[in-house]
């Protein structure tokens, strides 16, 4: 992971927990994605918080909806075999203007 990718994910999530926007759940969800390189499965943030998976699949779509997730690519789950996807911080604070 570059550097300036850790940085613009840490200013976003900096951004976001001064906003208040986010709940605590999410906050954690954020924070894991974060401590795991920038990007991570479902899988892999309930395993680094030690939480059931359905605990955390809420959490990423509601934090996916907001716009401050985005979907990456999608990897093969080691315990099941499925692909699951690899969610990133969005780092797109707005959207261009249409006129």
């Amino acid at each position: 992971m570059s550097r300036l990718l850790r940085d613009t994910s840490l200013e976003a999530y900096q951004r976001l927990m001064e906003s208040g926007d986010l709940t605590r759940m999410e906050s954690l969800v954020m924070s894991a994605i974060i401590e795991l390189g920038g990007a991570a499965t479902n899988y892999q943030i309930a395993k680094h918080l030690k939480l059931p998976i359905n605990r955390i699949t809420g959490r990423t779509r509601a934090l996916f909806l907001k716009e401050k997730l985005r979907q990456d690519v999608q990897m093969k789950n080691p315990e099941s075999g499925c692909l699951n996807w690899r969610w990133k911080i969005n780092t797109v604070t707005s959207k261009p203007e249409i006129k």
